[in-house]
Parts: structure tokens; sequence; C-alpha cells
């Protein structure tokens, strides 16, 4: 009964909040990306949300691409996958060793980075695919170069565990200055040789993200992951030689909301919490249904940030509420019910996620997978 009222209100309840996704642009993005590097495949990231856009609902787009993996961080994330999409997933994150007897291999497929992860693999008996993933220089995950030959030694004594390919990720790619990821790549390329040396058959090699998939790389490798470029974001500077590559990227996201208020502020009168807004005259306020809960940064209060209607913009007045804000409406026609957006995916708009990211200072990512997963998603 629950599922079916669950299902029910979805149809037909209207909220103040929707979140729409592009399936051209997510398609268009992947296609770019596909372009620029015909001979490699591509592994879409879908964790975190798939970085806000809904897991379920870029996995059910990506059914309509042939793709070899989707990426993932947690089983959770690869079961979500799963049930709308029956690509083999790529899970990336740690998982807890005593988990992994639960767990159904059948479709996954996991990255390891350690030790006890490959002990504890080798003794539950069941077929299982790993890649390998090599710290080069993020020193986060992975293992070190002096530690492969170990590694291989270990993993040659279980005959359940099949190593089908090897990985890392580059710290510094987006960067316009090469040099590290050159470091990186090429204790890369000393890992592989390792690896193939000791006659092990290596079906993917990746090192690419999103930045470093629109510059030139080795031909040794003949995989990706892409993330965030895949939801239409450029995660270069502007002063990156590759950045115009990247140019066709189209964001897939717009988050709407809708005004459930009007009301005057009098001359001298405060806004929102503490008063940080005072008014300088008369003025027409707005009271829009997301804060910091929906995914708006406090820090974009008092005017750092604001929304638009056609062409429009509201600046945010006073601090950001956890589920409101307040809006400047000066003399605009808008009436109480109708939508505004609040991020916006045309990249010239002030209220753009990359002109989020900016006022917040920090970077796209983060406003992406701030955005509550409450918040309905739906694909157009």
């Amino acid at each position: 009964m629950f599922h079916f009222l669950k299902k029910y209100f979805q149809k037909s309840f209207q909220t103040l909040n929707t979140i729409i996704i592009s399936r051209k642009a997510i398609l268009e993005n992947l296609s770019t990306y596909k372009s620029l590097s015909p001979e490699h495949s591509i592994f879409p990231v879908l964790k975190s949300n798939a970085y806000g856009h809904g897991i379920r609902e870029v996995a059910t787009i990506l059914q309509e691409s042939k793709i070899d993996y989707i990426v993932v961080d947690s089983y959770y994330e690869a079961l979500e996958v799963h049930k709308v999409n029956k690509t083999r997933v790529l899970l990336m994150g740690y998982t807890l060793p005593e988990n992994f007897k639960y767990m159904d291999f059948s479709f996954i497929t996991l990255v390891v980075s350690d030790f006890e992860t490959l002990w504890t693999l080798g003794k539950i008996w069941k077929k299982i695919r790993i890649h390998l993933k090599i710290d080069t220089g993020m020193h986060r995950q992975g293992i070190y170069l002096e530690e492969i030959s170990r590694f291989l030694s270990t993993l040659q004594t279980y005959s359940n565990i099949i190593l089908e390919g090897v990985c890392t990720h580059l710290a510094d790619a987006d960067n316009s200055d090469d040099s590290y990821t050159s470091v990186q790549i090429k204790k890369f390329q000393e890992a592989i040789t390792q690896i193939t040396s000791a006659w092990f058959k290596l079906w993917y090699i990746h090192a690419a993200n999103s930045a470093w998939g629109a510059k030139e790389f080795p031909s040794i490798f003949n995989a990706m992951r892409l993330g965030i470029g895949l939801y239409g974001i450029n995660p270069l500077d502007s002063s990156d030689s590759s950045y115009g590559k990247l140019s066709k990227l189209r964001p897939a996201l717009r988050m709407e909301s809708t005004l459930v208020l009007k009301k005057i502020l009098q001359k001298g009168e405060k806004v929102s919490y503490n008063g940080t807004f005072i008014a300088p005259k008369n003025m027409t306020i707005g009271i829009i249904p997301v804060g910091y809960y929906e995914g708006i940064p406090r820090i974009l209060g008092n005017e750092k940030f604001g929304y638009t209607w056609k062409d429009e913009y509201f600046p945010i007045l006073g601090r950001v509420c956890m589920n409101m804000t307040i809006i400047d409406l000066g003399e605009s026609s808008i009436k109480v019910g109708e939508k505004i957006t609040i991020i916006s995916d045309n990249t010239n708009n002030p209220n753009s996620v990359s002109t989020m990211a900016h006022a917040a200072k920090t970077i796209p990512y983060e406003c992406l997978t701030g955005i509550s997963e409450s918040i309905r998603r739906i694909v157009w």
C-alpha cells in the first residue's frame, strides 16, 4: 500500500522545487568526449548521486549509450544503478572487508587499493574482477610502485580473483601547468610495465578524468573516467590551451522553485537572521522555499547570488535560511505561484552553477553534489 501511494503522489503531487535534467545534454556531453578520444572506453562516473543530478535518472539516460562501465563509490550506489541499467559497475570507493561476503559480484568489478581488501577477497571464494589502483602522487588511495611486486605475488595465490585493469587518479589534471601530471603519468607507466612484465593481461588501463580527457596522453591508456564533464561543466581554466576542446559541453541541470509570498519591506526594516540586510528604501521582497538544506550555500546571502525569472535577476537579501531565501523583486510583475530559476543551465546566466561556485568561493563539484537528494528530479 505504501509503495502504491508513493507512486501515486510522485505522479500527481506538485512540488515547490524541481530539478530538470536534460537527456540530450548528458548524451551530447558524452559524445563530445568520445569524439576527443574515439579509441578509449569512457566510464561515466555516477557517484554522489550522479554529481547531484540523480543517480537513477542519469543511469536510465545512459541506457541509450554503449559503455563498458558505470563508475560509483559505494555498493549502495551500485545497486541503485543496477535497478535501471544492466551495464557493469566499477566500484571505486572503500568497502568494509566484512561486507564482501554479502555482496553480489555478478555485475560489479572492484577497485582494490590495499592489501587487506585483497586478502579478504581471496578468502571468500567468489569469482571477482578487480582493477588495481596505483598511488602515483595523489597520496590518497592506492598502493605504491614498490609494493606492486608483493601485491602481484599475493594475487597469484588466489584463483578466484581476476586482475582486469589498473588505474590511478590524477591530482592536478585541471591545472594549465601539466608538470605534476606528467610526473604521475611517468610513475603510472612504470607500474604498467611491472604488471605486464609479470605476464598479467590488462583489459583496461585508465588514468584520465574529465580534465585530462581533453588533453594528450599516452596511447597505452585505453579508458577514461568521465565525471564533471558528463554533466556539462568544463573543468579546465579558460587559460588552459585545451579549454576550447570542451566548448560544446552543456550543463544538464536546471533547478526551479516557486515564488510563495510577496511582501512590502519598509525603509529601515531588516531581513532574515541577525538582520544583516537593512532596506535602504521601501521594497517588494519575495520568499522562495530553497535554502542551505536544498543546496544554496549560506555564504551566498546579501546579494552575492540571485535567481532569475524571464530576463529579470533577483538578488538574495539577508542570510540564506535552512529552507528559505528572501529576494529583492524590484518592480517585477512576477506573481505568487510562478516558477523561478534557482540554478540556470545556461553558462552565460548570472545564476549558472559556475557563477554560484565562484560567488561561494568553491568549485562546481561542491555546489552540484550539495543539492538535496529529496528534491524531485525530472528527465526531459
